[in-house]
């Protein structure tokens, strides 16, 4: 092989031109580093060795220059160079450094979190799904790339506590961030858990150590008197019959508003008076139903037979043209129009389910059961067996027709007298309906209401 002159700066390297053949020139003061030179004018950087472990004379590349430089390549040299001295084959000890990070990306928070999230894809949609990715794009931030196995409770008291501090609300008090993030991350580790690749989950022990967060209630108006302005306001909102009657209906039926934007025609039987559907928070929530049927009452249904006449055509009964992404009526909607009532901060759409339950107990004195159902929430006998959809639909589908009649009454301002007698009709004591519950049974307390009737 012809002797080159070696090379000893940047600007040396330019005097190689390329040849017919490949060939190697010598780096001053680094014994087996060459700048190979091909044919095609690539120059790139080669460390021939004795390999320690086989001895034989092996090679490896350093990249190609310019992307890696003269002092770039120098420095690489020596670190193989130190990889010998340790009786270590460079070539081998670089393939396990790579394969080490391949391993530690496996099996990294980043990876089981994003896996994880995967399954919630389908089950769970919406504004839900969107929060909890929100969430997992935090928690990764801090530790998405540590291994799983190695995060303990330290570690994620750590990264809790300083979410918590950058998540105050306009009090300077802590909101729920950090216990819904630590509630996400145990999700993640009792996945990787359960595929064997950590033995613990850190973040469950976290939620006790947290600051209790501030939110308090959603607004709503919870008095008779307030409900019946609060209605007869709502017949004075002017402009999109959707809105109107969206509003209208979250009083009647007190869903919750995403399911009510997302009501399709599919889904509902105006001739029996009822709407079967699957609530977008039921999904994946051990409290809530999964599948629910709300019983109609005839005001409701007539509201809905309006809204066919506007959107009957269409899949959704909140059809709207100028949504550009779900086509329905947006989430703010009716919030929107509340707030132009004047009742931001005194009622939002959320509230309505405040008031019902409230009221539908406090005046109407129904039982705690039924309201549950009808909210959507999960409620179990005393064998601690959950109720199915279709449980106690007849009691429901009284209820809510009770529910309309009482709204009609308190926004037409007519003597509610009627309802104060048939609320005494149902009354107990709470002490002797507890000690019915506790006695009999929540079934048969329920059966002694009705033979009430």
């Amino acid at each position: 092989m012809e002797q080159r002159k070696p090379i000893s700066s940047d600007r040396s390297i330019s005097s190689h031109k390329a040849e017919d053949k490949e060939y190697l020139v010598p780096v001053k003061g680094c014994p087996k580093l060459y700048l190979m030179v091909r044919p095609n004018s690539t120059k790139s950087w080669v460390y021939r060795y004795l390999s320690p472990t086989y001895s034989k004379n092996r090679r490896l590349s350093f990249g190609v220059y310019p992307n890696v430089s003269f002092a770039r390549a120098c420095d690489i040299w020596r670190e193989n160079e130190d990889v010998i001295t340790k009786g270590l084959d460079p070539k081998e000890y670089r393939e396990e450094i790579k394969q080490s990070l391949v391993r530690k990306t496996k099996n990294s928070f980043n990876h089981f979190a994003w896996e994880y999230f995967d399954t919630l894809e389908q089950t769970q949609k919406g504004n839900t799904l969107i929060r909890k990715k929100g969430r997992l794009e935090l928690i990764c931030s801090y530790i998405g790339n540590e291994p799983i196995s190695e995060i303990g409770s330290p570690r994620m008291l750590e990264v809790l506590l300083d979410i918590q501090a950058k998540s105050l609300n306009k009090d300077d008090k802590p909101t729920d961030k950090a216990e819904r993030c630590a509630g996400i991350a145990s999700d993640v580790f009792v996945y990787a858990g359960a595929r064997g690749f950590c033995s613990s989950n850190p973040a469950a022990l976290i939620k006790s150590q947290l600051a209790k967060s501030s939110y308090g209630h959603r607004p709503a108006v919870t008095k008779p008197k307030d409900l019946a302005k609060l209605l007869r306001a709502i017949e004075t909102v002017e402009g999109d019959l959707n809105t109107i009657n969206s509003l209208r209906l979250l009083a009647l039926i007190f869903v919750r508003n995403g399911d009510l934007r997302r009501m399709r025609w599919s889904d509902l039987d105006l001739e029996t008076s009822r709407w079967q559907f699957k609530p977008l928070k039921g999904q994946g929530k051990v409290n809530m139903v999964k599948d629910m049927v709300v019983p109609l009452p005839s005001q409701a249904v007539a509201i809905l037979r309006k809204q066919q006449k506007i959107n009957g055509h269409t899949e959704y009964v909140f059809f709207s043209e100028t949504a550009k992404k779900h086509q329905i009526i947006s989430d703010a909607t009716a919030n929107n129009r509340l707030h132009d009532l004047g009742y931001q901060n005194i009622h939002c759409v959320h509230g309505f389910r405040a008031t019902a339950k409230t009221i539908m107990q406090e005046q109407l004195k129904y039982p705690l059961l039924l309201v549950e159902m009808a909210l959507g929430h999960t409620t179990k006998d005393p064998n601690g067996t959950a109720y199915g959809r279709f449980d106690y639909v007849d009691d429901r589908s009284d209820m809510m027709q009770k529910w309309a009649d009482y709204l009609d009454a308190l926004r037409e301002g007519r003597d509610m007298a009627e309802f104060k007698a048939d609320a005494q009709s149902k009354a107990n004591p709470p002490t002797q309906l507890q000690a019915l519950i506790g006695q009999l049974g929540e079934d048969k307390v329920l059966e002694l209401l009705r033979n009430k009737e």
